[in-house]
């Protein structure tokens, strides 16, 4: 897989993407940072490759990864549609990418939104569970805490209040890939009872 590695860190439309983000993003956007468009763009790829998804499947993925936030460069309020655009324009300016593949990736990006009621993501593409899940992986890694504590602070919110809207998201969370649930779902379960702990210590 070295190779398919070799060849996304040289794929231009991700390369340029991840350094405009780096250039362009407000900084005050702790969370939704270049450094997590790289994280994202890096657990998508180890995702993606243990559930042995072929090298064009990896590709488009990586490019979805790459720009799911770039919708951040022109506004915070629903930026997923911006991004997704941005994806396609970019892919079809390439010449490289068939139009199928053009609205796969758009499909991927709009999924990384969160859903209000119900469940927090639904897959509505074939690729979409492995960005989804790269996008929340936090949730069941040791980055928890302070990936949420990131978030509070990008969000103006004091961390004390930001905790029970942590518990609802992940209440409402589930792994979409298989890859997903293997390698993040007894961490989140961890993580959840950590949390459970410190909310009931301010009851």
């Amino acid at each position: 897989m070295e190779s398919l590695s070799t060849k996304i860190k040289a794929e231009p439309l991700v390369t340029e993407t991840v350094q405009r983000l780096a250039s362009g993003l407000d900084p005050t956007l702790y969370y939704h940072s270049p450094d997590h468009t790289k994280d994202v763009l890096r657990q998508t790829m180890e995702l993606a490759q243990a559930d042995d998804l072929d090298s064009r499947d990896v590709l488009l993925l990586a490019i979805a990864a790459a720009f799911h936030d770039a919708g951040f460069l022109e506004q915070r309020p629903k930026n997923e549609p911006i991004g997704a655009q941005m994806a396609v324009q970019a892919m079809s300016d390439s010449g490289r990418f068939s139009q199928s593949e053009q609205d796969l990736v758009e499909q991927m990006i709009l999924d990384t939104q969160l859903v209000m009621e119900g469940p927090a993501q639904i897959s509505n593409s074939r690729l979409s569970p492995w960005l989804l899940d790269a996008d929340l992986a936090n949730l069941g890694r040791d980055d928890f805490w302070d990936q949420t504590s990131l978030l509070a602070k990008e969000l103006g919110i004091e961390i004390g209040n930001m905790l029970p809207m942590t518990r609802a998201l992940m209440e409402r969370h589930d792994w979409q890939s298989p890859a997903g649930k293997r390698l993040f779902a007894a961490k989140k379960e961890s993580n959840f009872v950590a949390l459970e702990q410190e909310l009931s210590k301010d009851d």
